[in-house]
């Protein structure tokens, strides 16, 4: 059920769920192994195309230490796309979409993927989902930067988050 607050701000009164690739993603940043992070700062800007568009994404690395005592690549990425319609709307975050989730691990030269697509119901869940992988991606990187010995910078003054990864270990293009 949709509530429309005075300045057009919709909520969701629905129970909120987690999505399994929302707790996909949070297990992978989470584990112990994770050496090295690196993302796009992705909330305030994909927000924002959102409500524009009806689409967005992110991407995040991930580098963990093998047990052979190598590294392991993995790198997320996630698209979403709302559901067409031909019924006129006000917002973006009316409208459920569809998740395209992407899981690609570096193995050597070669690559490993494994792709997932599934709904959301509305622009509020999927930013929820957003908001709870952001606090473990930020969780972790403030981890992984004091374990360096380092002081974060303040969150909202970087566009580029990385911390223990090398660009040349990264697949996100940057």
């Amino acid at each position: 059920m949709l509530l429309k607050y005075a300045d057009g701000e919709y909520i969701n009164r629905m129970k909120r769920r987690k999505l399994s690739v929302t707790e996909e993603i949070i297990g992978l940043i989470s584990r112990p192994e994770v050496i090295g992070l690196a993302t796009h700062r992705h909330l305030q800007h994909e927000r924002a195309i959102y409500l524009k568009h009806g689409k967005c994404g992110f991407a995040i690395d991930v580098l963990m230490r093998g047990g052979d005592g190598g590294k392991k690549l993995y790198s997320v990425l996630v698209e979403v796309e709302v559901k067409r319609t031909r019924r006129k709307f006000k917002s973006f975050m009316e409208l459920g979409g569809t998740i395209s989730y992407q899981l690609s691990e570096k193995i050597g030269d070669t690559f490993k993927i494994k792709r997932r697509k599934l709904t959301y119901r509305s622009g509020e869940e999927l930013f929820y989902q957003v908001d709870l992988v952001r606090a473990a991606f930020y969780e972790k990187y403030r981890q992984l930067k004091a374990a360096e010995g380092v002081e974060p910078a303040r969150i909202e003054e970087e566009i580029f988050h990385a911390v223990g990864i090398s660009p040349d270990e990264m697949l996100l293009g940057v």
